[in-house]
């Protein structure tokens, strides 16, 4: 019914380029297409989707939810170009777009730089998902620990687990379960499926062995509260133990990668500064939102800014 009652706006003769088909682009790319303005969005990806695509694991969200989603707004007519990497908002607005909107999400997984990470039995998080989630080759087996305690954390740690060739997972964690910024619900899923978690340990070391990797880990406790309010983990001295694992996966957060080329300010954080209100950046006609601009939020979140910076 909603359908029926749809009106699209006619032709305005403008054209706007959404970089990123992530919820923040494509919800911006829906309501800029309503409007009667013609809309690219290019997407670096093999599919369109964003993190809702290549980081939420299909038993989460199923794919073929997401697609149908997705069809409606191509349905529309909101042009979709995959395999598009974008490295300059020069060269779009060389080819006639009026407007860009950036919304590259946080598709890139920290390093904390451990003694011995590059063992390839080492793993990446956020790449891991992806690999998964796009039916790629991932290399998961044996005993597996997950560094982190956000959702990506337990994301891996659940998909990890449903591989075919895992025998256990644990995930690693430096505070208590009451600072765990994912989200209750699934943090109980994962301790259902049989996800081990261990509180107030943080990894220091890897030492590659030829048949499992040694990681020393040290025990924490709780400090006083940093700036995220929660209480900072502090070592105990002397409370070294080593774990033996087939692979450890780190899942320590996500950040951004903005080309040099695209001329907007960055925060400290490699984050696109926008207006709280207009989500314009620092350069004329460039708007920002998303992940790229709040740092790894909701889905929802992603939306509603995609909303704001199409009006």
């Amino acid at each position: 019914k909603w359908k029926e009652k749809l009106s699209i706006a006619k032709d305005s003769g403008k054209k706007v380029a959404i970089v990123g088909a992530g919820p923040a682009g494509l919800t911006a790319g829906w309501f800029l297409r309503l409007k009667g303005h013609h809309v690219t969005v290019f997407e670096a990806l093999p599919k369109p989707g964003g993190w809702l695509k290549a980081g939420i694991p299909d038993y989460r969200l199923p794919p073929e939810l997401l697609e149908k989603e997705i069809k409606d707004i191509e349905e529309i007519g909101v042009e979709i170009k995959t395999n598009n990497f974008v490295s300059s908002t020069k060269s779009l607005f060389d080819k006639g777009f009026d407007a860009i909107f950036l919304a590259m999400g946080a598709p890139e997984g920290f390093s904390v730089g451990l003694p011995g990470e590059e063992d390839p039995r080492v793993l990446d998080g956020i790449s891991t998902l992806k690999k998964i989630n796009f039916n790629e080759k991932v290399n998961i087996e044996g005993d597996v620990a997950v560094v982190g305690g956000g959702n990506v954390a337990i994301d891996v740690a659940r998909s990890s687990l449903r591989m075919k060739d895992t025998s256990s997972v644990t995930v690693l964690y430096r505070r208590t379960r009451q600072e765990m910024p994912a989200y209750e619900h699934e943090i109980e899923d994962a301790i259902d499926e049989g996800v081990e978690m261990k509180y107030l340990v943080n990894p220091v070391r890897v030492v590659p062995k030829e048949d499992k990797i040694h990681v020393e880990c040290v025990k924490m406790e709780l400090g006083k509260p940093d700036e995220s309010g929660r209480r900072r983990p502090v070592p105990i001295e002397g409370s070294e133990f080593l774990i033996k694992l087939d692979r450890l996966i780190m899942a320590i957060g996500q950040k951004s990668d903005v080309p040099s080329d695209f001329g907007v300010d960055l925060s400290k954080r490699g984050r696109v500064i926008a207006d709280e209100e207009s989500l314009v950046t620092s350069q004329k006609g460039v708007y920002a939102g998303g992940d790229l601009v709040s740092g790894p939020a909701s889905v929802i979140e992603a939306v509603q800014m995609g909303r704001v910076a199409a009006s």
